[in-house]
């Protein structure tokens, strides 16, 4: 046989080899429709699976679509109990998670679906490290001609999670002028600790500085513990509120000082296919303890992944404030396009 040829085959044999290789060392996933998917169990939460494929990327797969699952090497099971289970086969029978171990161990396991809170956690739901999720936007508008503008808002969140810890980091920057004229000069910054004591349940404290100029705002200071309730925590759906008693200080025309119930919300969800987010976060405080004022801050919008983290957003920002100084509206509306990046 020719040398040439031979290089050909053996090259083409090698080839072949690395193939099944690559083949033997994939996770398999069956549907119940009788299909199978090639590549790599990533992750389950809430009810759905994420799947990495070579040929569409990673799929989401709902789990009642699932008949068994073959892995590689090992995958993690963590129970609403907290209870850790390993292994490297997993069938779905008639709304059951059967985890099976393989020919020549010794027991298996069966357990419902609600019952399966992940599979393969992220290490700081194992109490390894800190969970760091971020988020910076920049919305910029120049005016040239009759009227010169020039109008700068950023605004910007990164968040470290633990199993029992949060921590939490907000500013914000508005910046606008008109002519020779500043029109808008406003900055926020807040952050806020809280600490888990049960999966849902959490207390903390906070402590925000605010300054508004052309409300004569010159400087609040706000400081204090809250309790809260985190309804839903997930990469698709986020829902938590807290309540506190804070103590504020203001910087105006008359210093004052007193006591206010202070309260957060702050809600997201993804829609149609995780192509579009809803979001709402607010803050406020009311003044029980001298004028019964109610100020409140709002920012409400949907926000549209692009790609490699970048987002667009539009956004509705509203601030409230039951008893502003004479000339001043009690609300304030502002409207804006943002371009962002988040982890």
């Amino acid at each position: 046989m020719d040398l040439a040829v031979m290089k050909l085959m053996f090259a083409l044999l090698y080839i072949l080899l690395l193939f099944a290789l690559s083949i033997s060392k994939a996770d398999t996933l069956t549907m119940k429709d009788g299909s199978s998917l090639v590549g790599h169990v990533i992750s389950q939460e809430k009810n759905i699976l994420k799947f990495d494929t070579s040929f569409a990327g990673i799929i989401n797969v709902k789990w009642e679509q699932v008949k068994t699952i073959d892995t590689e090497q090992p995958v993690t099971i963590m129970l609403v109990t907290d209870e850790l289970v390993s292994t490297k086969h997993i069938s779905n029978i008639e709304g059951e998670i059967s985890q099976i171990k393989k020919a020549g161990e010794e027991w298996k396991t069966a357990f419902k679906s609600h019952n399966v809170s992940y599979i393969n956690p992220e290490p700081w739901l194992l109490d390894q490290g800190f969970k760091i999720s971020a988020l910076f936007n920049v919305s910029l508008k120049s005016q040239r001609g009759n009227t010169v503008k020039e109008e700068l808002d950023l605004d910007g969140e990164i968040r470290f999670r633990s199993l029992q810890d949060r921590y939490t980091f907000k500013g914000l920057l508005e910046h606008d002028t008109s002519g020779d004229k500043t029109t808008s000069d406003n900055w926020l910054f807040s952050s806020k600790y809280d600490s888990f004591f049960t999966k849902k349940q959490y207390y903390g404290a906070q402590l925000q500085f605010e300054r508004d100029r052309f409300t004569d705002l010159d400087l609040r200071t706000s400081f204090g513990p809250h309790i809260g309730h985190q309804r839903y925590e997930s990469d698709e759906l986020n829902l938590s509120s807290d309540i506190g008693l804070f103590k504020v200080w203001e910087d105006n025309i008359i210093d004052t000082d007193y006591l206010a119930l202070n309260w957060n919300i702050n809600y997201d969800q993804y829609f149609f296919n995780e192509t579009t987010q809803l979001y709402h976060n607010q803050q406020g405080l009311w003044d029980w303890e001298k004028s019964g004022k109610v100020t409140f801050i709002s920012w409400t919008g949907f926000r549209f992944p692009l790609r490699d983290g970048i987002v667009a957003s539009t956004e509705l920002e509203w601030e409230y404030d039951s008893q502003p100084n004479e000339s001043i509206n009690k609300s304030d509306r502002t409207y804006r396009i943002k371009l962002g990046y988040q982890w």
